[in-house]
């Protein structure tokens, strides 16, 4: 009996160890796996379509990071949405979300991270920061757009991106779609048998920003999301003192957030955020 529970100690802790040597060595493929088949060739091609502004966006440590501006048909003043894409995505996962944004009279700015398609470098936590701080510059210095009519959204690993970012440079406004805690809290939570906290290089510790926000927030969520649980959605809600949380039922991470009435909740935040002026 104590050799069989000497067996089977020898096996966890084997298994144990060699899932920490794995996780350890891939752990930014998996954080930063980047979307698949999305080709510069493409992006160029449906930018065309659009009627996108490509962008080169040049970051502080030497990287250029390619873009989109899509500018709305307006008749006042400026307002732009800076928007941070997810681990696996592109320019080309929210055109819908572009079009409702431009019909309202609210541009789009959205950036690749570096190592993503048509960016330069590779990714990491620090890197992010710096290219949302470029992309941030970009919008405000280049386009000229004035702090106070910038909103900012992130998705997913994008709100991990979107909340440092807020928390400097105080935009008109902060939206949070489908985001986590923080990844260390995720990655528990998929590997309950990892000491992830001791593992992870790249943290996005989104909660520890909770009362340095100072701009209106909101925080939305799919009620059936299986990659990050709503109740980190809820958490942050809960802890940043969000001015609006919507959560949408039988809405997954991959599925689209903001259509119909939400997405009519969506715009209203945002005008009441950054009203327009005539």
């Amino acid at each position: 009996m104590v050799r069989r529970g000497l067996v089977v100690l020898t096996a966890t802790v084997l298994t144990l160890w060699a899932g920490m040597g794995f996780f350890s060595h891939f752990q930014r493929q998996m954080i930063f796996p980047g979307p698949a088949g999305i080709s510069l060739q493409l992006l160029k091609r449906v930018a065309d379509q659009v009627g996108a502004r490509q962008l080169e966006v040049h970051t502080e440590d030497g990287e250029t990071l390619y873009g989109w501006h899509r500018d709305a048909v307006r008749t006042g003043p400026r307002r732009v949405v800076l928007y941070f894409h997810g681990n696996a995505s592109s320019v080309l996962g929210q055109i819908e979300l572009q079009n409702l944004l431009l019909s309202e009279g609210w541009d789009f700015v959205g950036i690749h991270y570096r190592g993503y398609p048509g960016s330069t470098g590779s990714p990491s936590e620090a890197g992010l920061h710096r290219d949302a701080m470029a992309a941030w510059k970009w919008v405000t210095e280049e386009l000229g757009t004035e702090p106070s009519r910038v909103a900012i959204h992130g998705r997913s690993l994008g709100g991990g991106v979107a909340v440092p970012l807020a928390v400097e440079v105080h935009p008109g406004a902060l939206v949070l779609e489908s985001t986590f805690t923080s990844i260390v809290d995720l990655a528990q939570e998929h590997y309950r048998f990892l000491p992830m906290s001791r593992l992870l290089e790249d943290r996005f510790m989104t909660r520890d920003f909770a009362k340095k926000l100072s701009c209106p927030l909101l925080v939305a969520h799919g009620g059936a999301d299986s990659i990050i649980d709503v109740r980190h959605g809820k958490e942050l809600a809960r802890i940043f003192h969000a001015n609006e949380y919507i959560e949408v039922p039988r809405i997954d991470h991959n599925d689209m957030l903001f259509v119909g009435t939400i997405a009519a909740r969506y715009l209203r935040f945002l005008e009441s955020a950054i009203p327009p002026q005539h």
